[in-house]
């Protein structure tokens, strides 16, 4: 047996109260989603770490360039090695420029203002297509006994 994601979110609660010979009936359907909405909130957190973690390097690499850090050393080849991946796109938009080894890399401000609006692109699609608001429905029915 196949239960689909409406049954399994949906929870009903009654509400009975009589007063003499008036009965007041109150029937509220939730549909909660709220396991949904945790994953959804978890992949979200997920790309704004990633993507951070990305802008934080790049940043990182503008600053060596500016400040003309030594090439050779290991912090420099790291930084320098795992940002031209993502800078590869970036290179030839525009002339970066220079003066005695300082360097402003300019292409690398662009590619954080790229990745930042990825990011952001990214995280609204995934609300979009994975999240569905909570939603209520309540009925209520009145009688008197006779």
């Amino acid at each position: 047996m196949s239960l689909n994601r409406d049954e399994i979110s949906r929870h009903k609660r009654v509400v009975v109260r009589q007063e003499g010979d008036h009965v007041h009936e109150e029937h509220v359907v939730v549909d909660s989603n709220l396991e949904n909405r945790q994953i959804v909130y978890k992949l979200t957190q997920l790309i704004w770490l990633l993507f951070g973690i990305l802008e934080a390097l790049i940043g990182f690499r503008i600053i060596l360039k500016l400040i003309a850090a030594n090439p050779g050393s290991w912090f420099t080849v790291f930084v320098y090695q795992l940002t031209d991946i993502f800078l590869w796109p970036f290179q030839n938009i525009i002339a970066n420029p220079s003066f005695q080894g300082f360097v402003l890399e300019i292409s690398s401000f662009i590619a954080m203002l790229v990745y930042a609006l990825v990011a952001w692109a990214l995280v609204r699609l995934s609300w979009l297509l994975l999240y569905h608001r909570a939603s209520s429905r309540v009925t209520t029915y009145d009688r008197d006994e006779i």
